[in-house]
């Protein structure tokens, strides 16, 4: 099975994108926050939703790199005991 890497970083803020947290739009991707912002900027809970997003990306950074992915301790030939 393949590593995935990630969803990719918002145009703007530069945030790592997590699911369902991102929006691609003419070929830009945004974070939720960014285009809550491009869109709405005097939404009442902007500063809430930037942390949020952010919170959410430290968080799925912090578990894609616990993991501890690696070769198998033998290697590709079958093992004879």
């Amino acid at each position: 099975m393949s590593r995935f890497y990630g969803y990719g970083v918002c145009s703007v803020c530069e945030i790592g994108c997590t699911k369902g947290n991102y929006i691609d739009h003419s070929g830009k991707r945004y974070c939720s926050a960014c285009w809550i912002e491009k869109e709405n900027p005097n939404h009442p809970d902007l500063q809430k939703i930037k942390s949020e997003v952010k919170e959410a990306a430290d968080k799925w950074k912090r578990q894609k790199y616990v993991k501890e992915d690696g070769p198998l301790p033998i290697g590709p030939y079958s093992h004879r005991n």
